[in-house]
């Protein structure tokens, strides 16, 4: 099945809301025109990450509502970015996947962490995958990139596309942006590659523009990079910047079928014995 998804590069204006969602809704407008399926957003699109800052927590699904309403007045899927969603139990970092009827799909939990997340944000416990009208569809969140195991099991409840919205900073690469500044751009690159060649699926990854500000004290790039890869194509969309814009491809399923047939990924996963090799 043919079908076109629309990847934005945002530039988040921190704890801004009003202004990144008027913005939001000119990308959502123009994907729709363009005839896109689905619109993919970046981790932490509202306000940027808020840290310990409470009063940016969605507790009562304010944000998914407003995202809902949009997916309906212009016909068009959204994966919501990320929204840091309060419940009893603590805060979660969510994606929200909601069709173009404005039904929600599925609400997925980022499950990795980055290493600054733990002090706030709980960790999610649930794969999840859905169906849609192009196919099933699996969430991830960033960091989850980074992880074979993740993405593996997603593959392996069926995804056949998978959707990452991300906020990667030039910096998160700590040590090691010593040894090459582009470090973090690199290895997105070879992640999302990676991921779709090894599991057969098209990855659909979004990251974040321009520059990150916390006041005085911290100052840092988004990466950019973000990308739509496929099995034995690689990244077929792809931008080496890092500013804002929206990339829309049109894939096509068939890829899909003709990779497992030549590689046999998923039925050497199923049939699969390594007689005590492997611990």
């Amino acid at each position: 099945m043919k079908f076109k998804i629309a990847v934005v590069q945002f530039r988040i204006k921190q704890f801004d809301k009003e202004d990144n969602l008027k913005r939001i809704e000119t990308f959502i407008k123009l994907a729709s025109e363009k005839k896109s399926k689905v619109i993919l957003f970046p981790e932490d699109f509202i306000y940027g990450p808020i840290g310990k800052k409470e009063k940016f927590v969605d507790f009562k699904g304010e944000l998914v509502s407003v995202f809902k309403s949009l997916a309906k007045k212009y016909s068009i899927d959204i994966v919501a970015g990320s929204i840091i969603e309060g419940a009893e139990e603590g805060w979660y970092n969510t994606t929200y996947y909601i069709d173009s009827n404005g039904k929600v799909l599925a609400k997925y939990r980022k499950i990795n962490l980055w290493i600054y997340e733990r002090k706030n944000i709980n960790q999610g416990r649930d794969i999840v995958v859905f169906k849609t009208s192009y196919g099933k569809v699996g969430l991830i969140n960033c960091w989850d990139l980074s992880s074979p195991e993740i993405v593996r099991s997603v593959m392996k409840k069926g995804a056949r596309v998978v959707f990452c919205p991300s906020y990667w900073l030039e910096k998160d690469a700590r040590y090691g942006h010593k040894y090459d500044v582009k470090a973090v751009a690199k290895g997105i690159d070879a992640w999302c590659v990676a991921r779709a060649f090894e599991n057969g699926i098209i990855l659909a990854y979004s990251n974040g523009a321009g520059d990150f500000s916390l006041g005085k004290k911290y100052k840092d790039k988004l990466v950019g990079h973000s990308q739509i890869a496929v099995p034995f194509k690689g990244s077929v969309s792809k931008f080496d910047h890092n500013e804002e814009g929206m990339l829309i491809q049109e894939v096509d399923t068939k890829i899909l079928t003709d990779s497992e047939r030549s590689f046999n990924i998923k039925k050497d996963i199923k049939n699969r014995k390594y007689f005590g090799i492997l611990k």
